[in-house]
């Protein structure tokens, strides 16, 4: 991906943040089938963000979380977007959500951009040109071991699933996204996904793997493509962390409920 395409999926992100904003103060707020929340700007941002990859990659497919449509990883190109990530604290006035654009290249997740306007950060990965925070290199710090000062990232699904059998201070900001992206800056040691689907981890994938870190299932395998995998289906545990502390973590993880 050229550097002009790279600047307008940061542009893309940072006008969808925009939006985001403006309806901050007077939303619409409705329960999905899942029991999660959807608001009316969830919805805008994601049809902006559509429109945006549909007139600078019309041959390439676009799923999101809000709007009907799936495709497989299968495909050539595809993009995923998490509109909003962290839709409940957006809707509670916390800081702890982003916009997520991420697209997958014959099932490997090739460019992500995390973009968190209320914290004023934005993480950019493209495929064999590094990790970025706010334009500064990023890199995910070697790990031998885990010792009860280290933060782990759980999300919501991975406290009820996974045990962690390692001494350590499990966090969950209540984004998929935030947890990868701080990954990168060694704030978490490592991130554990449960019950994920597509637009939750291929932006943060794609970020992550360009700052050095891997994704393990918990037998411990590395997962280096996502082929065969359908958008809007619920998957296995995913460790990401940097390689010299993924197998560890995913050797002491145990899976202690299959998702529904």
């Amino acid at each position: 991906m050229n550097h002009q395409d790279q600047q307008f999926l940061i542009k893309l992100a940072h006008q969808a943040g925009e939006l985001a904003h403006s309806h901050a103060d007077k939303l619409q707020i409705e329960g999905k089938a899942d029991g999660s929340l959807v608001t009316d700007a969830d919805r805008e941002v994601e049809q902006l963000i559509r429109t945006g990859l549909g007139q600078r990659w019309p041959s390439d497919v676009i799923v999101g979380e809000e709007m009907a449509g799936s495709a497989d990883t299968d495909t050539d190109n595809a993009w995923y977007i998490d509109p909003i990530d962290g839709t409940h604290n957006f809707i509670g006035g916390l800081p702890l959500w982003a916009i997520c654009i991420g697209r997958c290249s014959e099932a490997v997740p090739t460019a992500g951009v995390i973009h968190s306007p209320a914290l004023g950060l934005t993480w950019t990965g493209f495929q064999g040109q590094g990790a970025y925070l706010n334009g500064a290199p990023v890199s995910v710090p070697d790990c031998k071991e885990i010792v009860r000062s280290d933060m782990i990232a759980f999300t919501t699904e991975a406290a009820r699933d996974l045990h962690l059998d390692l001494p350590h201070s499990q966090r969950n900001l209540g984004s998929a996204a935030l947890h990868c992206g701080y990954l990168t800056t060694g704030a978490f040691k490592a991130c554990l996904f449960s019950n994920w689907l597509l637009w939750d981890v291929v932006p943060g994938l794609a970020i992550a793997a360009e700052a050095g870190a891997i994704a393990y299932n918990l037998a411990g395998e590395s997962i280096t493509d996502f082929a065969g995998f359908a958008a809007r289906d619920r998957h296995e545990p995913i460790v990401l962390a940097a390689a010299s502390c993924c197998e560890l973590v995913a050797a002491h993880t145990t899976q202690l409920r299959r998702p529904s």
